[in-house]
């Protein structure tokens, strides 16, 4: 750092000549050299002088102008030399911050005095800054690490985590660069086995992130990062091209000659829980000697880069062991999730184990439901701009739809896999006694309902296609009731209707196959999915899951059940899934009672629910103008 002095006002020629030889003298032990400088009254100053030597005349009015236009506290922290025309100085400048007078021509002497003290106050203010500056960088690591410990605390996304812990890492030690290992576990019980996971990387100088992935290492003494975790000790390496022979571990030269950097100076801590089990290892590169550096090639790092120090191990290590608690932490809570999850589809297999018919369709509806959230994200305008689904509501959604029909596990296994009308038991009994009326029309008895075995056949054949038939018409409603009228005698002779009042109920249902207390048994699934999910304590980021999923057969009209909700009473989600639910269950392919129903007639009968007030207008058209009716049909 060069000796700055400023010359204010005009200096004798030999004043000047002998300033600077005494000042070259005073820098040569230094090995610094003397910049002298003329500013001009008034002007600012590109750089903050080491001294000033003022030549300026010596009355109270020159020197307030003076140091009006000085750098601030230039007067107390900067010497100040006044020139004066008599022995004595004036006693107004007892009270200017002055450090020494002297007349001119300048003694050798006197010069070579006031050099030294302006090289000493260099070196006083130097190494003040310093301190000052280490005593700035320490409170500023420990309010990190306050503010990375709360941080930490917050953060339940493992990946997210990961990059926290790395980021603050190498922003208080200044690492240009960093990586992650996460010690890896396996089995049933999520047991630690010996190997680690490379997870993130970071750097300031070059891009990896697009080529970096994830690879295992055994956790041994080979490498520097299987040592650390093996040892659970700190390594701190000066140069990691220069280890000694006598160490185990070698640093492996790919990640250098992959991404053209240099590797100097290293620093590795083990993530240690609570237990002392060591849960994974932070490895951080190149510290910088100017955090602001970014080493553009490798030629850069050996002036560029220094060692870690012990403060930085110790900083380090901090973070660490909140990091390793916070990493455990997530970990468990990835478990909790994990574990819930496999509970939800052992509940809804469970429900398709009963309800073959429907199988699958649970798993569809929540597809559905998905991407029209996305789509809503996706959109940024229309009638749900204001809408967003962020990850926590999108996760409760999906449990939501998944477990829509959670309560269809407390229907009868007959209704829920009815496929026709009738049973087959009971078809039988119908066909029985069209045997024993067609002997009897055979043995040309009279009096019969039927006259021929062709009329006969007819109605066992017209029957034997309703019991199938997921729709009466008109025509078919009258001649099934003309069938109903119809009656055969018993062997002893008595007269009994063809078709009894259950059989006759059953296969007058004009649409579907369930009468109508079948119908309310099959609703009632609804009541049960509040009741069985209401039971569940979920967090509040889930808390919705029982109305969403209890109300999806809700209408706009209050027309829905269970609780006959209006309009605005049900939640988007409930009204998405009214829309998802009718849609799958008309174009599903595996129902056996009916054909799939082509989507666009699917739309035109949603378009219809629209029109009678059940089916919200803006969903409708958002599902089909979005194409999201079509994920199950074009799946790519």
């Amino acid at each position: 750092m060069p000796m700055r002095i400023a010359i204010l006002g005009t200096a004798p020629p030999a004043d000047i000549s002998t300033i600077e030889t005494c000042a070259r003298r005073t820098c040569a032990d230094s090995g610094s050299h003397v910049v002298l400088t003329h500013p001009a009254p008034g002007t600012p100053f590109e750089e903050v002088p080491s001294a000033f030597v003022s030549y300026v005349p010596c009355t109270p009015e020159s020197m307030r102008e003076v140091f009006a236009y000085l750098p601030v506290g230039s007067g107390e922290s900067i010497p100040f030399f006044q020139k004066i025309d008599r022995d004595e100085a004036p006693e107004f400048l007892a009270g200017l911050p002055v450090f020494g007078v002297f007349r001119s021509p300048l003694s050798p002497a006197f010069a070579q005095t006031m050099c030294s003290s302006i090289a000493s106050h260099d070196r006083y203010t130097g190494q003040n800054r310093t301190l000052m500056g280490e005593v700035v960088k320490y409170r500023k690591q420990k309010h990190q690490l306050v503010k990375i410990g709360a941080a930490l605390s917050s953060q339940n996304d493992l990946g997210e985590l990961l990059n926290m812990i790395l980021a603050e890492s190498r922003d208080l030690v200044d690492a240009d660069a960093g990586s992650i290992y996460v010690r890896e576990r396996s089995g049933p019980g999520k047991r630690f086995v010996n190997r680690l996971r490379f997870m993130i990387a970071q750097n300031d100088s070059v891009e990896i992130a697009a080529k970096s992935r994830e690879f295992s290492l055994d956790i041994d003494q080979n490498s520097i990062a299987g040592y650390v975790a093996f040892t659970g000790e700190t390594l701190n390496i000066d140069d990691v091209n220069e280890l000694d022979a006598s160490v185990p571990y070698k640093f492996g030269k790919s990640f250098e000659r992959k991404f053209g950097y240099r590797v100097k100076s290293m620093l590795t801590v083990p993530l240690k829980n609570l237990a002392g089990q060591v849960v994974g290892v932070v490895q951080l590169m190149n510290k910088k000697r100017d955090p602001q550096t970014v080493l553009s090639g490798p030629d850069m790092v050996a002036d560029a880069v220094i060692s870690f120090s012990y403060s930085d191990e110790d900083f380090v290590r901090t973070i660490a062991s909140l990091a390793a608690v916070s990493v455990e932490r997530v970990q468990l809570y990835d478990d909790i999730r994990q574990l819930f999850e496999g509970f939800l589809d052992s509940s809804i297999a469970a429900v398709d184990e009963r309800d073959r018919v429907t199988s699958g369709h649970s798993r569809r509806v929540m597809g559905y439901a998905l991407s029209f959230a996305d789509a809503i994200n996706s959109a940024g305008d229309g009638p749900f701009a204001d809408e967003h689904f962020s990850d926590a509501r999108r996760r409760q959604f999906k449990f939501a739809a998944l477990l829509h029909d959670i309560g269809k596990i407390g229907v009868p296994e007959s209704l829920l896999n009815k496929e026709t009308r009738v049973s087959a038991g009971e078809f039988a009994g119908i066909s029985s006694r069209f045997e024993l009326v067609r002997f009897q029309v055979s043995a040309g008895r009279e009096n019969l309902a039927w006259h021929s075995i062709e009329e006969l056949n007819a109605d066992w054949e017209f029957l034997d296609k309703v019991n199938r038939s997921g729709f009466l018409s008109e025509e078919d409603q009258a001649r099934l009731s003309s069938i109903r009228d119809k009656t055969y005698a018993d062997a002893s002779g008595h007269p009994h209707p063809i078709l009894t009042d259950l059989e006759w109920e059953a296969l007058s249902v004009r649409k579907g196959n369930l009468t109508l207390e079948e119908r309310d048994l099959i609703n009632s699934h609804a009541v049960s999915t509040w009741r069985i999910l209401s039971k569940i304590p979920w967090t509040s980021e889930l808390e919705n899951i029982p109305d969403i999923a209890a109300h999806h057969h809700e209408k706009l009209d209050g027309s829905g059940y269970p609780d006959g909700l209006l309009g605005d009473e049900i939640s988007l989600e409930s009204k998405i899934l009214a829309v998802v639910d009718i849609y799958e269950a008309l174009v599903a392919q595996d129902r056996p009672y009916k054909p799939a129903m082509p989507p666009e007639r699917a739309l035109a009968i949603l378009d219809a629910e629209v029109k009678q007030g059940h089916l919200d207008p803006d969903i409708v058209r958002f599902f089909a103008e979005k194409g999201i009716h079509r994920i199950f049909i074009d799946p790519a």
